[in-house]
């Protein structure tokens, strides 16, 4: 019989099999680059958005930070959002006169045309958008009346995948802003192209800002309220359904934009010796004529509001020592005087470093500011005024009054200046602003008081302005 022959010789059969290995082999490698590839490409696209957040944070710091340079005795504020292309603006330029109600916080997009940069856009192109606090927003007429270091935040940022508070455990850990890139539309997000304009001229944040079921969480709805804490949420990782990425600035970004400022002792310097020239200025209008020295009652040192002006408004309430007033009706009533405010009706012709820039600056810091007057020169005591229970700091000399400023919070002394509404009062705790036998000294209810002043410090930093008998006024 004849033998069979194989169609496939065991080389040939060797050779296949090589050649099917080699075919999956390549096959795999392509999909391993494929996948390196798409990693590499989110990667890319991840840096790209918090590149163009971070440079839109940095612009908006940077923008607040001028505000002084801009107008003496202007706070730092943030800008208002473009919200939306309403009040005849063009686009990109803050809303600063449509800008919610005072205390409100505000949603809209960077205003980049207000800030000199180029529309700020993440890596799908949306524009980026920007949260600010009521607190903080450069609002016209709605602009808060005390924006200073001690100003927290309305926000707070939670995370999506744990349900934890990520920022804002505490009342000065809020952040006063967020920027917010939306990244590519997730489903139900419709998103008109930017035609003949630079951004989609769709404002409705709910195309563009995500939601989260297990928070309860929009990012595209605040409160509208004012005086209320906000709450936006954040995925760490990826998500199908939501997809924002968020910078915040912190209270702690614009203190350093505030005392880092070259000029800010000086400037903090002059608004004290100001101040303490007003208060000496007053008992030049008492009834009693040129010997009658009298000064005003302080304020009290718990407000049930430290914003408004009119809050702080002195009382007889048996101590000489407080906040330093501005409404001195009750001292009027004793001293026959008829100023009509210490500091918003200080006269300008008579204290010539004081100025409407200089009203302004005070009405921002004006709770960093304490007060205490000898028993021998408060609105009850006899007339002519003579030093006979007066002040003395470091054990040496014969104040009338002194005026205390509070330079901003100790950290190596727990500090803390929270304030209602939003927050449990601690403002009305003077440890919590002055230091050692200055905090001891308040209340002061008569007789003998040394203050005192000495360099500053991890564990002391006030500023005294002294005011003697005469009405002469220096740093003590």
């Amino acid at each position: 019989m004849a033998r069979k022959t194989d169609p496939f010789p065991v080389r040939q059969r060797g050779a296949a099999l090589l050649l099917m290995m080699l075919v999956l082999m390549v096959a795999a490698t392509a999909v391993l680059v494929s996948r390196l590839s798409t990693t590499e490409l989110r990667a890319l696209r991840l840096e790209t958005t918090q590149d163009a957040l971070a440079a839109a944070r940095r612009a908006i710091i940077d923008h607040a930070a001028v505000q002084p340079d801009l107008a003496f005795g202007d706070p730092v504020t943030l800008p208002c959002p473009d919200i939306d292309d309403s009040l005849g603006l063009d686009e990109g330029e803050a809303h600063t006169n449509g800008c919610g109600t005072a205390g409100e916080t505000v949603m809209g997009r960077v205003p980049w045309k207000t800030l000199g940069i180029e529309p700020p856009r993440d890596s799908s192109a949306a524009c980026l958008w920007y949260v600010v606090s009521g607190a903080w927003k450069a609002a016209g007429s709605e602009t808060s009346s005390l924006i200073n270091p001690d100003s927290n935040g309305q926000l707070e940022l939670w995370s999506v995948d744990s349900g934890s508070l990520l920022e804002g455990t505490t009342p000065d850990r809020r952040p006063v802003a967020l920027l917010i890139a939306p990244m590519d539309a997730v489903p139900g997000q419709a998103r008109p192209a930017a035609t003949g304009r630079q951004c989609s001229p769709n404002f409705a944040a709910a195309n563009f800002l995500d939601a989260d079921g297990g928070t309860g969480i929009s990012n595209a709805s605040l409160t509208g309220a004012a005086d209320v804490v906000d709450a936006l949420a954040v995925v760490a990782g990826r998500s199908e359904t939501h997809n924002d990425r968020i910078a915040t600035i912190s209270r702690a970004d614009l203190a350093d934009a505030i005392t880092e400022r070259p000029d800010f002792e000086t400037t903090m310097r002059g608004l004290g010796l100001a101040v303490a020239e007003c208060v000496a200025d007053y008992a030049r209008h008492n009834s009693g004529g040129v010997d009658d020295q009298r000064m005003p009652w302080p304020a009290p040192l718990a407000l049930a509001d430290y914003r408004p002006d009119t809050a702080y408004d002195d009382a007889d309430s048996g101590t000489y020592s407080g906040r330093l007033p501005d409404v001195i009706d009750d001292s009027n009533a004793q001293t026959g005087n008829t100023t009509s405010g210490l500091l918003t009706a200080c006269d300008s012709g008579a204290v010539v470093q004081w100025s409407a820039g200089m009203q302004n600056l005070w009405s921002h810091w004006k709770d960093h500011f304490f007060y205490v007057v000898a028993e021998s020169h408060a609105p009850t005591a006899g007339v002519p005024s003579a030093c006979t229970n007066c002040l003395t700091v470091n054990g040496a000399g014969q104040y009338a009054a002194v005026v205390l400023f509070a330079h901003p919070r100790l950290s190596a002394l727990s500090q803390r200046r929270d304030a209602p509404p939003l927050d449990v009062d601690t403002r009305d705790a003077i440890g919590n602003y002055l230091e050692g036998a200055n905090a001891f000294g308040f209340p002061y209810a008569g007789g003998g008081l040394d203050l005192v002043s000495q360099a500053t410090s991890n564990t002391f930093n006030d500023r005294l302005y002294c005011i003697d008998a005469a009405l002469a006024v220096s740093e003590c």
